[in-house]
């Protein structure tokens, strides 16, 4: 698979999602089941629909993210408008099978982003989670390190435009390092108070809770 089906793609994209039996219409669900915003269900739902052009196209296995995952679930319980219209348009029937565990899940998870990736681009960080902490970590420890240096440094003089040159450096590192750990430096999306979306594991399906489809 190595380019975009746009006739499979168009279809999947401008499938109506359900309403409910009383009408609410399927976002407006998604936003009060998960307490999240509009922007973001939005978002989820247009990532969800990629995802299931994966299945309908893509042989091997394909892990979705937390957040697809939740798009999913409630869509499986239409389940006239899931298996008897949404399934058709994708060609066969994509079935939700329990997470996996250990370094396959972990690996099937990697292979689904990079096929995303191939044919949609960058993934929004705040659905399919991709920041790594390596980075922030090795700021951390340098960070430490000037602290160190600059108690050192402070104790063995009291030459003030050097003492200040070191404080400025030790605050850029600061915020930098803060701005890689918390959930501002890792989203792209902004998300309301008590979004399920939006906690700091959001888009990571490694940990084997999430399913996954195809073989």
């Amino acid at each position: 698979m190595t380019s975009l089906n746009i006739q499979l793609w168009e279809l999947i994209e401008t499938h109506k999602m359900p309403d409910d039996a009383a009408g609410k219409p399927f976002i407006e669900q998604l936003m009060a089941e998960n307490r999240i915003s509009l922007d973001t269900a939005t978002t989820a739902i247009t990532e969800y629909k990629k995802f299931m052009y994966l299945c309908a196209t893509r042989p091997a296995r394909n892990v979705p993210s937390k957040a697809v995952d939740l798009v999913w679930h409630l869509h499986m319980q239409h389940s006239r408008d899931y298996w008897e219209v949404f399934c058709r348009t994708l060609g066969k029937p994509v079935h939700h099978t329990p997470g996996g565990e250990g370094s396959q899940h972990l690996s099937d998870y990697k292979a689904t982003i990079k096929a995303y990736k191939r044919l949609f681009g960058e993934p929004p960080k705040g659905i399919w989670k991709q920041t790594s902490k390596f980075g922030a970590v090795i700021s951390l420890l340098f960070l430490m390190l000037v602290l160190v240096f600059l108690a050192a440094s402070v104790a063995q003089g009291d030459d003030p435009v050097f003492n200040t040159l070191w404080i400025g450096v030790v605050f850029a590192l600061g915020v930098a390092t803060l701005n890689g750990l918390t959930p501002k430096g890792e989203f792209t999306l902004v998300f309301e108070s008590n979004d399920t979306f939006g906690d700091d594991n959001a888009g990571d399906c490694s940990a084997g809770d999430c399913g996954g489809c195809g073989d």
